[in-house]
């Protein structure tokens, strides 16, 4: 029997919801859910589909409406020249992902993977047939992944590297040079490049984003995963999206007869209503999220040893254990669940993502909720009890 590893951070937001659900009060930074309010535009969409009284089975592909819509979106905002033809609606940017290394690989095939990492992506890997080939980058060097690194960790065995920019957890952004580095010795080492990219929308203080899609010279060995959950805040709805090839996308098409059977038509409405007024609904989150990452910048500043830079994308701070004068341990997995045990406050050890001794806050809940919680974290490291 095959043993599987569950996502550290379902985990994680699993235990603070059900502390919650019997009335104690969480300090939730673990979920990188942002918690707004629906857009209008995407609850009026939806509301028009439900009036019609009918949800079949949808087109396994996705709507035509949201598969043109998406290009349209991606093109406009990354400089792509994507079609319809070009896009898969899927059940989450996260099926996207398990999609395509489940088609993408054959048996021990390997899979660079720069470090830190989301938590699935190796497991995702490891259920595909796969072997995560981890690269390891620096600190110093802004967590970013390198060219070297690829030439360094490579083998005659690597068929793919998963790209993600904006990172999670570090909320690295890179710049256009860095990606065309990146992107030649990919090619250089004959790798496909999955570039998870579902954080474009959320990038601050004037950076622009450079999508892996936007170089017309290596687009037929990229494949992006963009995602409606973060960039419009529809985490629960499940819209995700690949963009690629059309062979690509007509084989993970077989793959989804077989599997989802595509993904809700009710969602895939409500995701129309945020595309076809993308910059509007990306606006109102992103203006959000930028507010409480201000907040989280400055209160974390007031209350720990260590002074924090502003995270120019995403929806993370990857902080060390020692900054919050932590010296005890740098155990990440045995912190935190000391911290939501004694003190209510959930967050992700950095050992799930590869980084021992740091720990993943998001801030993406309320202006409250992030304000006290640092509060009740700089309490708990001094001894108090909640």
């Amino acid at each position: 029997m095959k043993v599987f590893t569950p996502s550290a951070t379902v985990s994680i937001n699993g235990m603070a919801m059900k502390k919650r659900a019997i009335g104690e009060r969480i300090f939730n930074f673990a979920a990188g859910d942002p918690v707004l309010d629906n857009h209008p535009k995407i609850i009026q969409k939806a509301i028009e589909h439900a009036e019609r009284r009918k949800c079949p089975y949808p087109p396994v592909e996705g709507i035509p409406e949201l598969r043109s819509l998406a290009a349209q979106w991606v093109n406009a905002s990354c400089q792509t020249n994507y079609q319809k033809e070009n896009v898969l609606v899927t059940c989450g940017g996260k099926f996207a992902l398990f999609a395509l290394i489940y088609s993408l690989l054959q048996e021990n095939d390997e899979v660079l993977i720069p470090v830190p990492y989301w938590v699935s992506y190796p497991d995702i890997v490891r259920m595909g047939g796969g072997k995560p080939t981890i690269v390891n980058t620096s600190v110093t060097n802004g967590w970013k992944v390198t060219a070297k690194d690829l030439d360094k960790h490579a083998s005659e065995r690597s068929k793919i590297l998963i790209f993600n920019n904006a990172c999670n957890p570090t909320g690295a952004l890179y710049t256009k040079g860095e990606i065309s580095e990146i992107l030649s010795a990919a090619k250089r080492l004959g790798l496909i490049v999955i570039s998870d990219e579902v954080y474009s929308g959320l990038v601050y203080d004037g950076h622009r984003y450079i999508s892996c899609g936007s170089f017309p010279e290596y687009q037929d060995r990229v494949i992006i995963v963009q995602s409606c959950s973060k960039n419009f805040a529809m985490a629960g709805w499940r819209v995700g999206f690949v963009l690629g090839a059309e062979s690509i996308i007509k084989r993970l098409s077989i793959l989804q007869t077989q599997s989802t059977t595509g993904t809700s038509v009710s969602s895939q409405w409500a995701a129309v209503g945020a595309l076809e007024h993308a910059e509007e609904v990306n606006c109102y989150v992103r203006e959000k999220m930028k507010q409480r990452r201000d907040l989280f910048v400055r209160t974390y500043n007031s209350l720990f040893p260590i002074q924090i830079e502003a995270i120019p994308s995403a929806l993370y701070a990857f902080v060390s254990l020692p900054s919050m004068g932590v010296l005890h341990t740098a155990d990440s997995a045995a912190f935190c669940e000391q911290m939501i045990a004694s003190h209510n406050i959930a967050m992700v050890p950095g050992a799930a993502f590869g980084a021992e001794g740091y720990v993943r806050f998001a801030y993406s809940e309320s202006e409250e909720e992030i304000v006290q919680g640092l509060r009740a974290l700089q309490l708990g490291l001094k001894g108090g009890r909640k």
